[in-house]
């Protein structure tokens, strides 16, 4: 029994005899002793059952009719499920011949009727210990091959995975550190690692973060161990580095934290964005300067000229505009050609700057206009002495290739506040007194006053007019075609407003919108313009025009103080447009800030499923900041850009640049004002996604937009 009791279940036992006397009696009795009995009444049954009796032992008997117990225990033997279970055969048979053939046959015992029956559950007990031992061996050894072989299995994979880390880490572009983060002792590094911060690969091991200059910044490491430590990763913009040799390196920097054994590692990756931010920094000074001369161009003259405003509205003081224009340039540049022109303007800008106080600004507005501010006047009298400095400045004549050249100027003044309150007003008066200037006989400079101004006086008439325009029917929408260049195909119109005056019929824009800015109104007619573009786009839909979004302009008025998102909201419900056939050009010149009420209202357009596209990209203050950080979907190369780019390398250089920013941040890039197969083929050569100019149509009319928009799908279901 204490063999029995040493085996978890219960074990089983199988008899095969065919007397059913005998099964009875070794039935009760093994029953009696713990045992659970199968009984079958011949070889065939037997060998039918073994599937599912699955038995410890087995008792067979010898003389049975049918197949007897030798060929019964061949036929267990010869099954690989059944070959290690125990057989002990029961027989009367006393010959040695009897005994042979049952071990032969594979039996492991025998025991001789009639049964002694203590010596039958001795037997009984011992087999089936010595069965059960050996099956437990078997499954414990099959457990451990399992066990090695996963081992090695992991062994495999994990060399495999360090060989892949390795090559990873050593082959990276970017820079990649190890450190820990207890004791601030570096690791590990790469080779791109170690020669961005000029380091020793064979010195790592002895130095710690507070070693290494780029993170002196970063209070010598504590600040990025400290980050990693409590939020487990970080990213950081930009750490800048002065190198011994003076150049700058820049680099963005990613850090995680992760447990190796019991050591928490961090690991920052860093990216030199040293090249992206020259680059940023050359198209930002391309974007602000002239690039012939060098000077200020008109988006940097404007806003410093905002700047004096502001400044003399607080002070009590005055501000000059002087606008130059060169008096026989035309000729000059006609005659001998435009490398003696560009010679002559470049010498201009080398004299003109000669003659600036400190804080005058002199910008080139293009061709041979120039214009200085001058802030912190007291009166006309100064601004009359700047004027006649640049006279005497510029009547010395000019040694350009050889030959001696005069360049006179005729000069226009405006002041501050009396001839105008905003800069556009101040430009405006002083180009009507720099005209006034060369009518008079050239190389002189004039005051404006109202009484020289027709345009002053146009000027006036037109505010009076728009009040009341919208509210009259006055204004239509034109629309401009957008064509993709890979393709073909029409993938938007742009909206542009027009007035049309009950006198003077269509008034561009340039001469209006100022003037609505000005009076407030751009609100009112912004939310008219939304919802009339949006209305006209959801017309061409159900006609079957699909396919084609509406981009509709945005002013800083709307942006931020006409809740331009209810607006947008509205317009969609209204007309029953789906959001994402609507655009929103916002004009980089609106100088929008980077602040938190411009990333709000943003956030809450594209919640409505609109797209955001940046307008007249480049001739700004902050395009770079506006791709970096706002929801962007688009750009709009200015047509100043993509006139000149075919005639000026540098202009060309920051349409490139530009195309390569915007599939870097996966931006669709339109190019504006495409008017030549010239410069269609340099914008697809420069993989330029989207045109819009006069190549294609100028803006038309709806009726006829619909027209050609008509056309066109025609056209296209037809091929």
């Amino acid at each position: 029994m204490s063999a029995i009791a040493s085996i978890n279940t219960i074990p089983r036992v199988l008899i095969v005899d065919d007397n059913p006397n005998n099964l009875g009696l070794i039935v009760d009795h093994l029953e009696g002793h713990g045992y659970e009995v199968l009984v079958a009444l011949g070889g065939e049954e037997a060998l039918e059952r073994m599937p599912f009796a699955k038995p410890d032992l087995i008792l067979l008997d010898v003389m049975m009719p049918g197949i007897d117990g030798f060929e019964t225990c061949r036929r267990l033997k010869a099954d690989a499920e059944t070959r290690d279970i125990p057989v002990i055969f029961m027989t009367a048979l006393s010959d040695l011949d009897s005994k042979v053939s049952a071990f032969a046959a594979g039996g492991v015992d025998y025991v001789s009727k009639p049964f002694q029956r203590e010596e039958l559950l001795a037997r009984i007990a011992s087999h089936v210990v010595l069965y059960r031992s050996q099956r437990a061996l078997s499954m414990q050894e099959a457990r451990l091959r399992a066990e090695v072989a996963t081992r090695r299995a992991a062994e495999i994979a994990l060399r495999e995975s360090e060989v892949r880390y390795r090559r990873l880490f050593e082959t990276a572009a970017d820079g990649i550190m190890v450190f820990d983060l207890d004791s601030g002792r570096v690791v590990d590094a790469n080779l791109v690692c170690c020669q961005m911060l000029e380091i020793e690969r064979e010195g790592l091991g002895a130095m710690s973060l507070a070693d290494i200059p780029l993170l002196h910044e970063q209070n010598d490491g504590s600040e990025v161990l400290a980050t990693l430590c409590r939020d487990g990763q970080a990213r950081w913009e930009e750490w800048s580095w002065r190198r011994p040799d003076g150049s700058t390196l820049s680099v963005e920097v990613n850090g995680s934290s992760y447990l190796a054994g019991e050591s928490l590692l961090g690991q920052c990756i860093l990216r030199d964005v040293t090249p992206r931010k020259q680059a940023e920094a050359k198209i930002r000074y391309m974007a602000l300067h002239d690039t012939l001369t060098g000077l200020p161009n008109r988006t940097m003259m404007m806003d410093r000229l905002n700047h004096q405003i502001t400044e003399a509205r607080r002070d009590d003081r005055k501000v000059a505009l002087l606008l130059l224009d060169l008096d026989n340039f035309k000729t000059i540049n006609d005659s001998l050609g435009h490398f003696v022109g560009d010679a002559l303007l470049e010498e201009v800008a080398t004299r003109l700057r000669s003659v600036l106080r400190e804080n005058d600004v002199a910008a080139r507005l293009g061709g041979d206009e120039f214009v200085i501010s001058a802030g912190g006047l007291h009166g006309e009298e100064e601004a009359e002495h700047i004027a006649q400095r640049v006279l005497e400045a510029l009547k010395p004549a000019f040694l350009i290739e050889g030959r001696s050249l005069n360049a006179t100027s005729s000069i226009g003044i405006s002041m501050y506040p009396q001839d105008g309150k905003e800069a556009h007003m101040l430009l405006q008066a002083a180009d009507t007194a720099m005209y006034k200037a060369k009518k008079s006989g050239r190389c002189q400079y004039r005051l404006f006053s109202q009484d020289l101004s027709i345009e002053a006086d146009r000027w006036h008439s037109l505010s009076n007019d728009l009040h009341g325009a919208c509210d009259r029917g006055e204004f239509v929408l034109y629309y401009q075609p957008q064509v993709a260049i890979g393709t073909s195909k029409v993938v938007g119109t742009e909206a542009l407003l027009r007035w049309n005056h009950p006198k003077l019929g269509i008034v561009e824009p340039s001469l209006f919108i100022p003037l609505l800015e000005e009076n407030g109104r751009m609100i009112e007619v912004g939310r008219w313009v939304l919802t009339e573009a949006c209305h006209q786009n959801a017309e061409w839909q159900a006609r079957g025009i699909t396919g084609v979004r509406v981009a509709v302009n945005i002013s800083a008025q709307q942006f931020y103080r006409g809740d331009i998102v209810s607006s947008v909201r509205t317009a969609l419900e209204d007309t029953g447009l789906e959001a994402r056939w609507l655009e929103l050009e916002l004009t980089e010149s609106l100088t929008l800030e980077d602040s938190e009420a411009t990333h709000r209202i943003m956030g809450e357009l594209k919640a409505l499923g609109v797209k955001l596209s940046l307008d007249d990209f480049g001739t700004g203050w902050s395009s770079l900041g506006y791709l970096r950080h706002f929801p962007l979907d688009g750009i709009k190369i200015d047509r100043s850009f993509v006139r000149d780019m075919l005639e000026d390398q540098n202009t060309a250089a920051i349409v490139q640049s530009v195309l390569d920013l915007a599939r870097q941040l996966n931006l669709e890039c339109i190019a504006e004002g495409v008017e030549t197969e010239e410069q269609l083929a340099h914008l697809r050569d420069s993989h330029c996604q989207v045109m819009q100019g006069y190549l294609c149509r100028a803006a038309m009319p709806p009726e006829e937009a619909a027209a050609f928009l008509n056309e066109y799908f025609a056209q296209n279901q037809a091929a």
